[in-house]
């Protein structure tokens, strides 16, 4: 396996797909390692610009990959090859997913593997209202911020979700790294209302109270 970051090695675990697309590849480190790792047969790095391809090409070469992983300088997922069964979009703010996957030609049955640093609520509901139903999520932190994994699904009918799960995950692997995600944003907008009283921040509130006591019961 070829080293790589903590956030990688957990997006690692949830790629399944027989042939799958790691957009905005960078050095290619998760399509390389999904084949190493026998967990895909072939793969394509795409990115939009040159540089980051240079880089995926260099890490194809140098573990002896050329034949089973292609880099494709794209604009997104426009003009991916019809054989991806899956499609890796990490490492982006969600608006910047919604963009990539709003381009695309998404199809029932294709799978998505997404991770945001930011905008997870958008990114959710937007998901949610084109019928791409979120199967899993796990949170998880790295380097002092907090990452949901989305394991998706395109479907044609709507996933039933709540708001507060648009919010803080839809079905989320409950675990200590997501515990401690609740108890910061909890506090996050407990300091927050200390300050200024908004309805807002008091509905985030309630919304992670509605979370916890999913988990509990």
């Amino acid at each position: 396996m070829i080293p790589c970051s903590n956030r990688i090695q957990e997006i690692l675990e949830w790629v399944n797909g027989e042939c799958i697309a790691d957009i905005g590849c960078d050095h290619a480190y998760v399509v390389c390692n999904a084949i190493l790792n026998h967990q895909s047969k072939k793969g394509y790095a795409c990115d939009v610009a040159q540089g980051p391809l240079d880089n995926a090409k260099k890490t194809i070469e140098e573990n002896h990959l050329s034949d089973l992983v292609s880099c494709r300088l794209l604009d997104g997922i426009q003009g991916l090859e019809s054989d991806v069964d899956q499609i890796i979009i990490c490492g982006m703010g969600g608006k910047l997913i919604i963009d990539i996957l709003s381009k695309g030609n998404l199809y029932r049955g294709l799978r998505l593997l997404l991770s945001c640093h930011k905008d997870d609520f958008a990114l959710r509901k937007y998901l949610h209202d084109h019928h791409i139903h979120i199967v899993k999520e796990k949170m998880i932190y790295d380097h002092g911020h907090y990452y949901p994994i989305l394991d998706c699904v395109c479907e044609d009918k709507e996933q039933e979700v709540s708001t507060s799960q648009l919010y803080f995950g839809v079905n989320m692997l409950i675990d200590e790294t997501y515990a401690a995600y609740l108890d910061f944003e909890e506090n996050k907008y407990k300091n927050i209302l200390s300050k200024v009283n908004k309805p807002e921040f008091i509905e985030k509130m309630e919304y992670i109270k509605e979370i916890r006591t999913q988990r509990i019961s």
